[in-house]
Formats: C-alpha cells, structure tokens, sequence
C-alpha cells in the first residue's frame, strides 16, 4: 500500500499513464513490424486504464477523467489552469472534470446566435443556475441566471396564439410560472413528469419533475381527453423522455420550437443554431 500512495496524485496518474501509453505503442509497432498485425494499439484502451487505476487505487473511469481534463488543459491552457490547479491541490477529479465539461460547453454556448421564426409551441428545459450546492452537485453544462432566462428573445419566437412549455424541477417552479409571464404567456396548469424511481431530493424524495403550460392568446388544446402528466424513464443529465413530446404533440399545435435542445428531433426545430462568428451567450 505504501507504494501505491504517491499514485493518487492526478499528475502522477497522468505521468504513469502516459508512459504506460507510450510502451503499449511501441509493443503494438514491434508487434506489427513482426507481422503481427492483427494485434492492434488503441489509444487510452479500458484495459490500460483500469490497469492504472488498480495501481492508484481509483477506477479505470477516474483515469479517463484525468485524461481528458489534461487534454483540455493542454488545448486552452488559459482557460483550464484553475480546473487543473485545484485538482492537483485536493486529488479530487470528479469535481473538475464536471468543471471542465462546464467550460466546454460555456465555449460552445458563446458560438450559438438565436433562429429566425416564429412558433405555435416553444418548449424549453432552461439550464438553471443553482448558487446552493456545490461545485461537484452542479450539472456538467453551461446554466443562466433567471435575469439571462428572462431577456431571452421568447416573445419574438411566439405567435399571436400558442402554447409554451417550461420544464421545471420543484424548487424552480415558481420561477418558471414567473418566466412564462415574463414571456407573454399566461399561466394555465402544472403538468407532472412520474419517474421510475426516486432522486435524493432536498426535503422529500422526489419522484416528479414539473413541466409550466402557459398560453397565449386563448388558443385551446387540441384533445380534450389527455391528462396532466406522464411517465417516462430518466435518461441522461437532463434529458427529457420521448413520451413528453408525444404529450405536446398531441395537445399543441406545429410549427414547434425548442431551447436548449439535446436531442434533435424533425418536427421540433432547434432554436439556437451554432455559428463561430458570433459570441452570443444565449444557451
């Protein structure tokens, strides 16, 4: 045991996967030069990985964290140097990689400029900012304010009549039912999303997530027969099952818009598009 301490480094790890990585190539080149070649070198295999990490005492998963976070220090020093410099200082790699996916996807989020169009339905899953947890409970995306959220061009993309549907878990409901306001959209129900399973929660063990239905204009829902909720498994971080875009389709009326879209889909058009010549923070 004592020798495996000075691995638990995360730049001890980097230095011996690094090396174990250079011996793997050149075992493959002598093997392939042998005539070998059936046998074949991959780049930062699940074996090699979970062989450093039995020696560091982390899991193999770890290790491919702590090569990613390096590759992207080594890509945008300017940007990563905090990410790396606090995971050096407390060995703690789960917190700054989420960090680093956070910046990644800030960089992309500046690239995004908003679509021309307008919509009957707008949906949107905003990525909330939370200030009360902590930096490894946050989510591994770029989040807005509720300032940001409501500037948002949302009225310009909505027609006269139409529908809007604001996901929300449950301490940012009331802020939603504010931000369909804010939008031009009168408040009209809560719908409920029932998962499988429970989530941790805050206060109680939660086991739905909320969705804000406001209108405008006084249009109606097509059916008259469709209840206010629906289930669905829980896929990845904020991801939105396919039975909630069967429940819009179903009660709201095309031409539909999405923000902050995850999963392109052809009959929801996405709302922001990227283009490398604008830095427009708008996702």
């Amino acid at each position: 045991m004592r020798n495996r301490a000075p691995l638990l480094n995360p730049r001890d790890i980097e230095r011996v996967r690094r090396a174990l990585e250079a011996e793997e190539a050149e075992a493959a080149t002598a093997r392939m030069k042998a005539g070998r070649t059936h046998v074949k070198f991959h780049q930062g295999s699940g074996r090699s990985l979970d062989v450093i990490g039995r020696l560091a005492g982390v899991s193999g998963r770890t290790v491919q964290k702590i090569r990613e976070i390096y590759a992207a220090h080594a890509a945008d020093p300017d940007r990563y140097a905090k990410v790396v410099a606090d995971m050096e200082a407390s060995s703690k790699v789960d917190g700054a990689h989420r960090k680093m996916l956070r910046l990644q996807d800030e960089a992309r989020v500046a690239r995004l400029r908003p679509v021309a169009g307008r919509f009957l339905t707008l949906a949107f899953d905003p990525p909330w900012e939370d200030e009360s947890v902590s930096e490894g409970q946050r989510p591994p995306y770029a989040t807005m304010s509720v300032d940001a959220l409501r500037a948002m061009p949302v009225p310009a993309w909505g027609l006269d009549e139409g529908h809007i549907y604001i996901h929300a878990p449950g301490p940012f409901l009331a802020i939603a039912i504010e931000l369909a306001g804010a939008w031009g959209y009168d408040f009209k129900t809560v719908i409920g999303w029932k998962k499988p399973h429970f989530s941790m929660g805050r206060y109680f063990r939660t086991i739905e997530e909320f969705v804000v239905f406001g209108v405008r204009g006084g249009l109606m829902v097509r059916r008259q027969d469709l209840p206010n909720h629906f289930a669905g498994p829980v896929g990845e971080h904020s991801e939105k099952p396919e039975a909630f875009y069967d429940l819009v389709r179903a009660a709201s009326f095309p031409p539909y818009g999405e923000g902050f879209q995850r999963q392109a889909r052809p009959d929801f058009t996405n709302l922001y598009i990227e283009s490398p010549s604008m830095a427009v923070a708008a996702e």
